[in-house]
């Protein structure tokens, strides 16, 4: 829509802005990164869930949604398939579509609230993860036990620790692995997190002092519910 909005004073045409600074026409350069979202169904109800996932939900992509996707992926041969959720891992289907990608040759991202990987039918998502190279974008509010549990319920910050550890045993995190392991931190209330990287540098000592966990990098998301 090019047409000024009548309120009494001339707003510009966005087109006109873009001639201004020489970026007209936006045209597609083409897709580096192919993100898909498997569904809603999570082990986890968290407060600040921009989705509002949780285990009551049952929206969930079909299989023959995944083989669509999977025919997208082996026909353009995407850079990058980022898969999110939900807990994506939920899905029936995680497994086969983070095969099929890497056998495009695509790199796949996943995210993954950590607690998924101790849930029973799950154990093995670290090791499978390790064999095919997956990135790891993991979702762990805080370093301290009690801000996080507020956030994610009692008993989350030890399980997500947990995890942490084995995935650091095979490799996630550490130095020469080439095994991506990066955190994302949410805060929790009406506040902008700190610049990141001094919140990354928080994290990294106190999750090593601590527990003897390291990772890759540390991603700050303002996250709210939609």
């Amino acid at each position: 829509m090019n047409e000024a909005i009548d309120t009494g004073f001339r707003i510009k045409p966005f087109d006109e802005t873009l001639k201004e600074s020489g970026q007209y026409p936006i045209t597609s350069s083409g897709i580096k990164v192919f993100q898909i979202n498997v569904g809603k169904v999570c082990n986890q109800a968290c407060r600040h869930c921009h989705v509002d996932a949780g285990p009551k939900r049952t929206e969930s992509m079909p299989g023959h949604i995944i083989e669509l996707c999977l025919d997208v992926i082996k026909k353009e041969r995407f850079p990058v398939v980022d898969i999110t959720g939900g807990a994506p891992e939920m899905n029936p289907g995680f497994r086969d579509l983070v095969k099929g990608s890497r056998d495009a040759g695509c790199h796949v991202k996943t995210r993954t609230n950590l607690t998924i990987l101790l849930e029973e039918g799950y154990g093995d998502l670290p090791q499978f993860f390790a064999d095919n190279r997956v990135e790891l974008i993991a979702s762990l509010p805080y370093y301290l036990a009690e801000t996080t549990d507020r956030q994610r319920g009692a008993g989350v910050f030890d399980s997500s620790i947990e995890a942490l550890k084995r995935l650091n045993s095979l490799g996630y995190g550490m130095d020469g692995s080439g095994l991506t392991l990066n955190i994302v931190y949410n805060p929790c209330g009406a506040f902008l997190p700190p610049p990141q990287k001094a919140i990354e540098a928080d994290f990294r000592r106190e999750l090593k002092k601590r527990h003897g966990v390291s990772f890759t990098g540390l991603f700050t998301l303002t996250n709210l519910p939609v």
